[in-house]
């Protein structure tokens, strides 16, 4: 029985070490995994989450775009990105809106911002004058 007992702990904490879930972003503490700068930008930032858990972090959705299309090994289980109108919430890249271009200014000078419905989107592009586009298209922009 205590033999059982010790195997069930041992198979949750590997369970729990193993977790893909994304991990707060701690602005002004975490450096960009791709150009090193300091994550500041609560509107900015995006995440990459591996299959056993590790976590990178990005300046800004530009950064972590010009990661992926580098020649990185990193085997990414989840996509994140903040969410411009919610500060810090980090929501599925794939899913997200952008908008690109117009009077976008992120941190990094890629005119990139994310939203998590299409209408948040819609709404604050009546301001930026950007275009909006989806996650696939925003893969093939080279930053």
């Amino acid at each position: 029985m205590g033999k059982n007992i010790a195997f069930i702990s041992v198979v949750c904490i590997f369970i729990v070490s193993c977790s893909t879930e994304p991990q707060p972003i701690n602005f002004g503490k975490d450096l960009c995994a791709h150009c090193s700068m300091t994550i500041m930008d609560k509107k900015f930032g995006a995440e990459m989450v591996n299959s056993k858990g590790k976590a990178i972090k990005f300046d800004s959705g530009e950064c972590m775009v010009g990661y992926i299309n580098s020649e990185n090994k990193f085997e990414a289980a989840q996509y994140l990105i903040v969410d411009y109108k919610s500060e810090g919430e980090l929501i599925n890249a794939s899913e997200a809106f952008y908008l690109h271009g117009g009077s976008v200014v992120s941190p990094m000078g890629g005119n990139l911002a994310a939203f998590k419905t299409k209408a948040d989107a819609e709404k604050l592009n009546t301001e930026f004058g950007a275009e909006l586009i989806l996650w696939n298209d925003l893969k093939k922009i080279n930053f």
